[in-house]
């Protein structure tokens, strides 16, 4: 059976290569759909005003909590402006409530008020998810800038938790690199020991494919290098004019001993790299906090 070479994924590596410093930012989402909730309708009114002609923004005002839950769902929010201070539900029930659906669980919101916020009102803005409290009354010429200005501080938000999340990722990675590679190992000395044997060799392909397009996901260059190598060695081999193909296998395992290599050097980087990405993740929260 012939194995057909699949293109791999186009998602640049480097977009998480923070560390390495040839990374780039992730693109920024604009900010464009505002749901505004406020049981008040003469400020629905100049807020919707103030929105749509300073800011150029699409907005859908709600007056009460069971619309604002509904229209949550519907109307694809990229930001909400809640009223904390509502008849019925207040503005920390109404997030809660939307919190619990799919549509709006991490959608960016900003809480309104009319009175000062005590520290546990703080606390629970924060436990929800909120970026800002706007106090009533706010000049409505400047409530589109103070909204971009929160905006962006979500999408910073956003770029570390991912950052995060891929380290977390990458950490596992490393660790169960070794298996990784003891299965490619295992593989070409069975080969060495056996002589040439196609679903084997089929078995060493897929595996190589494998790591070859993960690792450099992962910024473990050297290894995606060394299994690209060895990938299209044994890909010609798969394909060629004839089977058995001419020469030995001890060739190919001297590919494998660099895939080795490769690997026990960018796990020994691992840890270092690891280190940096803490003491950046931490100064990223310095800076949002000083934000």
């Amino acid at each position: 059976m012939a194995v057909r070479r699949r293109r791999r994924p186009g998602l640049d590596a480097r977009c998480y290569d923070r560390d390495g410093g040839r990374g780039h930012a992730l693109p920024h989402r604009p900010l464009k759909r505002i749901l505004v909730v406020d049981d008040d309708p003469d400020l629905l009114a100049v807020i919707s005003l103030s929105l749509t002609a300073l800011g150029g923004f699409t907005v859908e005002t709600c007056s009460s909590a069971a619309h604002a839950t509904v229209a949550s769902q519907c109307f694809g929010s990229d930001l909400i402006l809640l009223d904390i201070m509502m008849p019925g539900q207040d503005g920390f029930a109404v997030l809660s409530a939307m919190r619990q659906i799919a549509d709006s669980s991490r959608t960016a919101v900003v809480f309104m008020s009319a009175h000062r916020l005590q520290r546990h009102e703080y606390a629970r803005c924060e436990a929800l998810g909120c970026l800002g409290v706007i106090p009533k009354p706010f000049d409505p010429a400047t409530l589109p800038e103070r909204l971009e200005n929160l905006w962006e501080l979500y999408a910073r938000r956003r770029l570390e938790a991912h950052h995060n999340e891929f380290e977390v990722l990458r950490r596992a990675y490393v660790a169960e690199l070794a298996e990784k590679v003891t299965a490619i190992e295992a593989a070409a000395t069975t080969l060495v020991h056996s002589g040439w044997d196609r679903p084997l060799i089929e078995s060493l392909y897929h595996l190589t494919h494998r790591l070859a397009g993960s690792a450099g996901l992962y910024r473990l260059h050297a290894v995606s290098r060394s299994a690209a190598a060895l990938e299209d060695i044994v890909h010609r081999i798969l394909n060629g004019p004839s089977w058995p193909p001419h020469g030995s296998p001890s060739e190919l395992a001297r590919l494998v001993q660099a895939v080795s290599r490769a690997a026990r050097n960018d796990t020994a980087l691992a840890g270092p790299v690891a280190s940096e990405a803490s003491r950046a993740r931490a100064a990223a929260r310095g800076r949002l906090q000083r934000a």
